[in-house]
């Protein structure tokens, strides 16, 4: 096998490193050539199980035991949430053995710049959890937002502030990324249409603000897609399109925009929200109870 071109073999070890069931080990010490391709494939793409993974990783580098054979383009941790122990601190460890080697990349600021974020919860796609607290979605936003190269974000899983509960004089909504350019937000609660449709037209230059110099960005925000956004807890109404644009119209009536101006943005917004639902619940939330119904029928046909 080891006769087959580079591109070939590159193709089908990406495909067997990617089975939980295969052990790296065993692949490396096939052959010389295995053991080069599989090694740029692992270390490209890092992936990491648990935090035992993450503090061995930054042991043997810091160690020269390990080094790195190219430039880390991706990192992922696939870790539950009941095995997270000190998930943070090893990150820490392997993120500044990464900066400190010399084929890495770094910013102006001397660390990495990531193009793509994605934060997921580790529960099946049926359940809907919390997986980013609203006490860390202020300082959350606020590190993305010092990423300059960030044009693709993904959150799921996440609450934010409940301006009753748990009120965050910091939070005044998801702040303006310049470099964005699509944004993915799911499984979300405490996210009202008037936060939403707020983002929406700053990232499209329709408002301005002070806090988003998108007149210095050259890059164009494409798409927001919103799943199972909840405006309270997932009891109440869920985020809808018609909704959102109705903010957004109140929004730019109130900056006093033209009339020719207001239907042309609107139009343009319905291509560029899209809202899903993927979650159903038998009852509540979205859901009428149908002996809700049946007694606002009665009632009505007593009065």
């Amino acid at each position: 096998m080891d006769t087959l071109p580079i591109e070939i073999l590159t193709d089908v070890l990406g495909i067997v490193l990617q089975d939980a069931a295969a052990k790296p080990t065993n692949i490396l010490c096939t052959s010389s050539q295995f053991q080069y391709i599989a090694q740029r494939i692992l270390h490209r793409d890092l992936c990491f199980y648990s935090s035992s993974q993450l503090s061995q990783f930054a042991s043997l580098l810091s160690k020269g035991t390990l080094s790195l054979v190219c430039e880390p383009q991706t990192l992922m941790l696939d870790i539950a949430g009941g095995a997270s122990s000190g998930i943070f601190e090893g990150l820490y460890a392997v993120l500044t053995e990464i900066l400190s080697n010399a084929r890495c990349k770094k910013d102006e600021n001397g660390r990495a710049n990531a193009r793509n974020f994605m934060w997921t919860g580790p529960d099946p796609p049926h359940h809907f959890s919390t997986a980013i607290v609203s006490p860390a979605v202020f300082p959350l936003f606020t590190a993305l937002s010092t990423y300059s190269r960030l044009t693709h974000l993904h959150l799921t899983n996440i609450a934010f502030p409940n301006p009753i509960i748990s009120p965050d004089a910091h939070w005044t909504g998801i702040p303006c990324l310049p470099s964005l350019r699509s944004f993915h937000l799911g499984q979300a609660t405490f996210l009202t249409t008037e936060h939403i449709a707020d983002f929406v037209l700053r990232c499209t230059g329709q408002l301005q603000n002070s806090s988003c110099n998108l007149k210095s960005s050259k890059v164009v925000f494409e798409h927001i897609r919103l799943v199972d956004v909840y405006e309270e807890s997932i009891w109440g109404p869920r985020l809808k399109l018609p909704r959102i644009l109705s903010a957004c119209t109140t929004m730019l009536e109130e900056s006093q925009s033209s009339n020719e101006m207001l239907s042309s943005t609107i139009s343009d917004l319905i291509d560029f929200i899209s809202v899903d639902a993927k979650t159903e619940r038998i009852v509540g939330g979205d859901r009428v109870i149908p002996e809700v119904l049946t007694i606002l029928a009665t009632t009505h046909a007593i009065v």
